[in-house]
């Protein structure tokens, strides 16, 4: 990746690719939390609060090139797509018409939402 100062990637889709790393680290702690049993089981816990922190850091990096609300809304749908399908594969829960419609129309709208919001709304640099 093409990063400049202070690790701050330089090109859109550098940034994308933060948001994507990142939206993996989010499947990872949400598809987690089970294990913690409410944050009582020390080492799932670690793992999970690792995670999380980790989910943040590339999103933090991504949004000083992208705009906030793409950059977040792409990466709670695919967090969110993606930790639906880990729970019917790996966690035993309901695979139903309804979810599968759901889940598609998600990332319908995360494409969407890619496909659009890339770009800064304005031509200025942000500092």
């Amino acid at each position: 990746m093409d990063e400049g100062i202070a690790g701050r990637p330089r090109d859109t889709r550098a940034a994308w690719i933060l948001v994507l790393v990142s939206a993996c680290f989010e499947m990872a702690w949400a598809s987690g939390l089970p294990a913690t049993e409410g944050f009582t089981r020390p080492g799932p816990t670690i793992i999970v609060v690792a995670a999380m922190v980790a989910s943040f850091i590339p999103l933090a990096r991504a949004v000083r090139v992208l705009p906030i609300g793409s950059a977040y809304a792409v990466w709670t749908g695919l967090g969110a797509t993606g930790t639906a399908i880990i729970g019917m594969i790996w966690h035993g829960e309901l695979v139903s018409t309804g979810r599968i419609v759901g889940i598609m129309l998600v990332i319908l709208g995360v494409i969407g939402l890619r496909c659009v919001g890339g770009e800064s709304s304005t031509s200025e640099e942000r500092p």
